[in-house]
């Protein structure tokens, strides 16, 4: 399967999630707190390659992905996502650099359930939601304890893996993960014609 494939499979995936995630919000009355983002400031999020391929892919097309893969390698300073919104300039809302692109984790973190002993489900979410948000958490616990539709992690992981074994099995932090997934990029295309449209630096 080519690139492009892959990016197209993945995002198909997404395009799922999000049309779980949005029912199950809508059922629960589930929701980020406002101007919270503290998830994504946690310097030991892992990530799957495959779940940033859609936006090294986007960064490629762009011309841009050897700068940012080198920028990546430049500075190890910090273990944040290099995509954070560090600091919010006036009329921003979010905390992601490129929403469109995020990576699995980030979609399914917050709204979706894992399963524990005896294969129950268990809603992930954040301590934010959970003071925040009580009656809805409460209401998402019992929508999962009735088998109702929800989004299970495993289940996503899953689908990501049969597109790509190699590139959706290992999780790395989320700063190696994003650069695997540009190296996949680069590489591909070292010797193939790139996507039409493609910016050439």
């Amino acid at each position: 399967m080519s690139i492009y494939h892959k990016v197209r499979a993945v995002e198909r995936v997404f395009y799922q999630l999000e049309k779980e995630v949005g029912s199950f919000q809508k059922s629960t009355g589930l929701g980020c707190v406002a101007g919270c983002g503290k998830c994504c400031t946690k310097p030991d999020i892992n990530a799957t390659a495959l779940e940033f391929l859609p936006f090294a892919y986007s960064l490629f097309k762009n011309g841009e992905a050897e700068l940012y893969l080198d920028q990546l390698n430049n500075d190890r300073s910090t273990t944040l996502c290099p995509i954070l919104n560090s600091i919010l300039s006036p009329g921003e809302i979010g905390f992601c650099s490129d929403y469109a692109h995020r990576g699995l984790i980030c979609r399914l973190f917050g709204f979706s359930a894992m399963l524990h002993k005896n294969n129950k489900p268990t809603l992930v979410t954040c301590k934010p939601i959970k003071e925040g948000k009580p009656e809805a958490v409460l209401h998402a616990e019992r929508h999962i304890a009735a088998n109702k539709n929800y989004p299970l992690i495993s289940d996503y992981y899953m689908q990501l893996r049969s597109i790509d074994a190699s590139l959706g099995e290992e999780l790395y932090p989320i700063r190696i993960a994003i650069a695997k997934a540009i190296n996949a990029v680069l590489g591909y295309y070292a010797y193939r014609r790139p996507p039409r449209g493609t910016k050439v630096a």
